[in-house]
């Protein structure tokens, strides 16, 4: 009796030592799984900065983890002590405005005051038209309309005047006067100018609303009715502001960090200040230059490997990026009417203003202009069937019409005063 009582106790020894080597093996098992899974983490924080271990295991369970290792496999004591840490609050970067109907561009270009192009590329937006009539400002002269049908002329404000970014709509001419840096208005027909606004470096108009870099950096538009002003941004110091376009309900523009040179691309809801976007990520080493949105589409032009720029075109919202014209001579801004890109290259010891074609691709030469010194203050100008040279500096002042050739004979130019073929 007493030899199966003692067969019996060595049978459950038996089993409880092997229920506990089981126990070992198991916690051996976790413990080499626990520190391979660690092993895989490091890995990959080292490979990837950005790697974020918390989504795997969150914080309260990797401790539980820890501790159990530590306590009941390594049997060692776990001494708590207790921090105290600040956090310091972040700012999120809001999601891009990449993408959104494209109604919101359905523009109403009779109640556009002059093309993107025109009032961002060197000719200063000193040309622009409205129904019949093309209007110019000639530097130190005034302003001053040109009936094409005619090819007769007519001065509007004639005094030393500097003007730019030249807006018409309905009865009235909007224009900054560069040496008081003021917005101006004056009736088509000619007469006094209006005081509208003070130290303005830029000004779109679009209906009702003259949208407007300030000397100060701001960004902001004015209600032509009310003339009231509306601020919506102010770039910090050190930060170059430069309008981009707007849609029917955003301003874009860009900032240029003059320090760390990059751009970044930021939009607003003109109703809702508070509702600011960018519209495209950051930008460094002049990657994209001399951007425009105009009627819904991107023009920019792009650095390639060899240090070569294209011109593009990529419509709001689409990651399709058009090459218009390759190995673009000169990157300024192009102007934009319909179908037809003008631009301007240079071509030996010419600058030429020229038309593409962006269906047809066809591309041809509309006016030039030979033997400048100094090429960098001429831009194109584009207004109602008439494309211009014009560079104050230089006080070159040339056009032509697109329904003729670009010869000498077909080409006027104002000097004395006057147009004159």
């Amino acid at each position: 009796m007493e030899e199966l009582e003692r067969e019996e106790q060595r049978k459950t020894r038996k089993k409880q030592k092997k229920k506990k080597q089981a126990g070992k093996t198991i916690l051996i098992f976790i413990s080499l799984l626990i520190i391979a899974v660690a092993a895989f983490l490091i890995t990959m924080k080292v490979i990837d900065p950005d790697f974020k271990i918390a989504s795997l295991i969150p914080q309260e369970k990797a401790q539980q983890v820890v501790a159990f290792v530590r306590e009941d496999i390594l049997k060692q004591t776990t001494t708590t002590t207790t921090t105290t840490t600040t956090t310091k609050p972040t700012t999120t970067r809001p999601e891009n405005y990449d993408y959104t109907s494209f109604d919101e561009f359905a523009f109403d270009t009779s109640k556009q005051g002059n093309q993107v192009g025109n009032l961002l590329n060197k000719s200063n937006g000193t040309v622009t038209y409205s129904s019949s009539y093309i209007y110019y400002s000639i530097a130190g002269k005034g302003l001053y309309r040109f009936e094409p049908n005619s090819e007769t002329y007519k001065a509007l404000i004639v005094n030393n005047y500097n003007f730019n970014c030249l807006n018409v709509l309905g009865d009235y001419i909007y224009m900054v006067d560069t040496d008081s840096h003021k917005l101006k208005k004056a009736q088509i027909v000619g007469g006094d100018t209006v005081n509208v606004a003070d130290n303005i470096d830029f000004a779109y108009l679009y209906d009702d609303k003259i949208y407007y870099i300030g000397t100060d950096n701001t960004v902001g538009y004015i209600n032509t009715g009310s003339m009231k002003s509306t601020v919506l941004y102010q770039a910090e110091a050190g930060k170059k502001v430069r309008f981009t376009g707007i849609s029917l309900s955003r301003i874009f523009f860009t900032t240029y960090d003059e320090v760390s040179k990059y751009y970044e691309y930021i939009t607003i809801n003109i109703n809702d200040k508070s509702d600011r976007r960018y519209f495209m990520n950051d930008s460094r080493n002049d990657e994209i230059i001399n951007i425009q949105l105009e009627c819904g589409y991107f023009y920019y032009y792009r650095k390639q490997i060899d240090g070569s720029y294209n011109l593009c075109r990529q419509k709001f919202g689409s990651k399709q990026i058009v090459t218009l014209i390759e190995n673009c001579s000169v990157t300024d801004y192009p102007v934009v009417y319909a179908n037809r890109l003008y631009y301007t290259a240079v071509k030996g010891s010419q600058i030429q203003a020229r038309e593409y074609n962006m269906n047809s691709k066809a591309d041809k030469l509309m006016v030039y202009a030979s033997d400048l010194n100094d090429t960098s203050s001429v831009g194109v100008g584009y207004g109602y069937q008439y494309v211009f040279l014009f560079g104050s500096g230089q006080g070159l002042y040339k056009g032509s019409c697109i329904y003729t050739s670009s010869s000498r004979g077909n080409t006027i130019t104002f000097k004395n005063g006057k147009w004159q073929y």
